[in-house]
């Protein structure tokens, strides 16, 4: 049996779409022989298959018969469609005999579309929450409700963890590790944090990631970091930027209190890494993945999205009685082994990969067909690029300066 595997990345170390790539291939590759089709430059080096280099953003027609080519002669039992839309596009035009499964990275957006765009040529789709499997089918008129199935990502059990002593500390560290992200609500986080350095507490506080700000390479712009609205000589703050993952892995997994209020999530690998630690995990009500796993004042906290106070409020209370909120440490773990260990991800995709081929029927290449789905994909393409350059770059350009200039220290 034989899976082609296509990946917008295979490079790790620079997003989930690469490590989901290499954890899948390692999971079945006693079980499977595999092939990889990457958009990035990844170079073989002693892996036991074979690497293909695809331009998965060049919808030419030459492109596109090219990897039908590939598919052709590699001739697999099984595709994967991880976030790679020119596959997406040549869809209907797969052997029927190939069972095809697609992979949804987020609740929306292009690494939705990706999975969701010609789903009835599609056998399964994987979404990694509720909230983006209703999305898909609402997004794209997918009326089985089987065909589109949530699988949550996973993370490997620690070997062993310091709940216990987590509990008893006088200081607790508190961990945020979504950068400089618009989708992870920075902005907000930071207006949170500069609320929590007027306060007396004490803590211990981890911004991971970029912290760079939109519009820091302007001339004459000197605003460029997020440090920049903040006091950050407090020494309350331990970490500002990016850190080695093994690094950021150990950080998250010691958090007393992980935060992460986001706009949008797939099902957010950093959250579990913090939960198998134990720890009190801090969200938003936004409809996204990280909603699926968090009961608020049970294995962790929802406060309202994009309020600051409320993240605020929330950690302080934390802070105040950390003892009367320990219960939260040892439930968020119990949800992490009954939900989200690597044996349960591991069942859930053998009985998907073993199920039976169920899509509609495939043609030969049709240059009409083609091009009325690519179209509708560069439609799509064209109004997230309008939002990311001039919605969300130019809010979070305003609003920090607002944070550093009208919101005193």
């Amino acid at each position: 049996m034989k899976i082609l595997f296509c990946t917008g990345s295979f490079k790790t170390g620079i997003g989930g779409v690469a490590s989901y790539a290499h954890d899948f291939v390692n999971a079945f590759l006693t079980a499977y022989q595999f092939s990889i089709v990457t958009h990035d430059n990844y170079e073989k080096t002693k892996e036991p298959y074979d690497i293909f280099h695809i331009n998965m953003t060049d919808f030419s027609e030459t492109n596109a018969r090219k990897l039908l080519n590939i598919i052709q002669s590699e001739n697999p039992n099984i595709i994967i469609n991880s976030y790679f839309p020119l596959l997406s596009l040549v869809s209907p035009f797969i052997p029927n005999s190939i069972k095809l499964i697609n992979v949804s990275h987020f609740v929306n957006g292009k690494l939705a579309w990706a999975a969701g765009l010609n789903a009835s040529y599609a056998d399964n789709i994987i979404s990694l929450s509720t909230y983006g499997k209703t999305y898909l089918e609402k997004k794209f008129k997918i009326s089985d409700k089987n065909k589109v199935q949530t699988i949550y990502n996973y993370m490997d059990k620690l070997q062993a963890n310091n709940v216990s002593e987590k509990k008893q500390r006088q200081i607790l560290s508190i961990v945020y590790p979504g950068g400089c992200s618009y989708q992870k609500s920075a902005e907000i986080v930071c207006h949170a944090l500069k609320k929590l350095l007027k306060t007396d507490f004490q803590f211990e506080f981890y911004w991971l990631g970029v912290t760079k700000i939109p519009g820091n390479r302007w001339p004459g712009v000197r605003t460029k970091q997020i440090q920049d609205c903040l006091n950050a000589t407090d020494p309350r703050i331990k970490q500002m930027g990016p850190v080695p993952r093994d690094m950021a892995q150990q950080i998250m997994a010691n958090a007393n209190i992980f935060l992460l209020p986001s706009r949008g999530e797939g099902c957010p690998i950093t959250l579990l890494e913090a939960m198998r630690g134990g720890c009190i995990p801090i969200i938003s009500n936004a409809k996204h993945g990280s909603l699926d796993l968090i009961e608020n004042n049970v294995n962790g906290f929802v406060t309202r999205q994009s309020d600051a106070t409320d993240i605020k409020n929330c950690i302080c209370n934390i802070l105040t009685s950390p003892q009367k909120y320990s219960y939260i440490y040892d439930n968020s773990l119990k949800k992490f082994n009954k939900e989200l260990e690597y044996n349960i991800w591991l069942d859930k995709m053998k009985t998907m990969l073993n199920t039976s081929t169920s899509h509609q029927q495939r043609i030969a290449f049709s240059n009409t067909i083609y091009k009325k789905g690519k179209k509708r994909l560069q439609k799509l393409y064209f109004i997230d690029w309008f939002k990311d350059r001039f919605i969300h770059q130019t809010y979070h350009f305003f609003f920090f300066r607002y944070l550093r200039y009208m919101i005193k220290p």
